[in-house]
């Protein structure tokens, strides 16, 4: 199972604050085609690395990220990419173990495109992110 080629050569990042989380995703998003990935312990890591792959020329085109980490949420994350006029338009994707109905929402308010729970199947993965590219690129 592969996304397709407009997705697959898209630029990630993961964002997560357990190592296994984030190979587990990596491993993930490389099982459906996508080799450009980068990675972050967490939310102020993650906006850090948005703002340096610009600057050298290789922007971040989808963020996948957990919700709650050490050192600055998902939420967070959200929060500072819709914020920023350069990235604003960045899709992205909540992976996290909780299911809440005020944490799905707080996402949502957070400009968060779509969320999946913990634990879920590749083929979650790849509807997730088909799904949000499909609002994001019409």
């Amino acid at each position: 199972m592969e996304l397709p080629a407009k997705i697959k050569s898209k630029h990630f990042l993961i964002c997560d604050d357990y190592e296994s989380m984030r190979v587990m995703i990596t491993d993930s998003l490389k099982t459906l085609g996508i080799s450009r990935i980068s990675s972050a312990k967490s939310g102020n890591e993650g906006f850090k690395t948005i703002i340096e792959k610009i600057a050298a020329g290789t922007p971040v085109e989808f963020v996948v990220t957990d919700l709650l980490m050490d050192d600055g949420t998902g939420i967070d994350l959200a929060k500072k990419i819709r914020g920023n006029p350069t990235t604003k338009h960045l899709p992205i994707l909540m992976v996290t173990s909780k299911s809440e109905v005020n944490y799905v929402l707080e996402s949502i308010k957070a400009g968060v495109n779509s969320y999946i729970v913990k634990p879920w199947a590749i083929e979650d993965l790849h509807k997730k992110i088909s799904e949000v590219d499909a609002k994001q690129n019409p």
